[in-house]
């Protein structure tokens, strides 16, 4: 039988990657220790909360709550633990 090959580059925009993506992502924030999705959406209402409409900056393009600057706000005190929880998607 001969090999597949992978056609490069890869789609990482198919179908079959946010699906895969999605998968590790929803494994990781419901498992048998927690279900963290309260605190994901927590997560996603501080990150985007950020967004300027006047300039657009800001939001969750970009990842910004993993920087220090940010994560280290008190009002996203404790989404750290969900942070952590999600180092295993990359």
């Amino acid at each position: 039988m001969a090999e597949e090959k992978i056609p490069y580059p890869v789609d990482y925009s198919s179908d079959f990657f946010k699906n895969a993506v999605c998968s590790e992502i929803r494994s990781c924030l419901i498992n048998r220790k927690a279900n963290a999705c309260p605190m994901a959406v927590r997560l996603a209402w501080h990150a985007s909360g950020t967004y300027d409409k006047t300039d657009g900056s800001g939001g969750s393009n970009g990842g910004t709550m993993r920087h220090p600057l940010e994560a280290s706000d008190d009002a996203n005190a404790g989404l750290g633990i969900l942070r952590d929880m999600l180092l295993p998607v990359k």
